[in-house]
């Protein structure tokens, strides 16, 4: 009796291979996700320093000419004017273009793809300390579960001990009835 009561407490305990089951999924799509960032973000890394490449391009290219207020004369020579003046020179058009909105919306270009890196990276956190949540609360659940299977096996034991007892008591009572009614035949004449 005793050998078959163990063997029903030491039962498989399928809701834990399933957890883990469930826990090495989550970790495999965990993974994924984390390569799939890491794959954009060394694409937006190859395309900025593209751009980047650009923008020096384009910042070293040299002025050619200087539009001027006078005529030009067009001879075999050059196409430089006849005489050049500072006083004639008309720079107004320099005024006209706004450099600073340039500037200004290349730093601000510059730094939305630092912030746009930035929250990419605190995504990437924040799915791990997601993970990190989950595969504590699969463990906590688990041991939980474990917990309760050994609380009710333990109860459950307790009630047959309990039943086996006063199956005892019982037989026991019934043994000593039969005894006193043994001696009170015995110690009748």
């Amino acid at each position: 009796m005793i050998q078959a009561r163990n063997n029903l407490i030491h039962e498989d305990n399928y809701v834990k291979q399933w957890r883990g089951l469930r826990e090495r999924v989550d970790f495999v799509l965990f993974e994924l996700q984390k390569s799939s960032f890491d794959a954009q973000d060394a694409a937006q890394n190859k395309l900025q320093d593209g751009l980047r490449g650009i923008m020096n391009d384009m910042q070293e290219e040299p002025v050619s000419r200087i539009l001027v207020k006078t005529l030009l004369c067009l001879t075999t020579r050059s196409v430089i004017p006849s005489t050049v003046h500072p006083r004639e020179l008309d720079l107004t058009w320099l005024n006209k273009i706004n450099f600073k909105s340039a500037s200004t919306e290349l730093e601000l270009i510059q730094m939305n793809t630092l912030l746009e890196r930035e929250n990419k990276q605190l995504m990437k956190e924040l799915l791990e300390q997601k993970l990190l949540i989950l595969e504590y609360k699969t463990s906590t659940e688990a041991k939980l579960e474990e917990a309760r299977v050994r609380e009710e096996n333990l109860i459950r034991s307790n009630e047959d001990f309990k039943k086996e007892m006063k199956q005892q008591a019982e037989e026991t009572n019934r043994l000593m009835n039969q005894m006193m009614e043994m001696f009170q035949k015995q110690a009748q004449p």
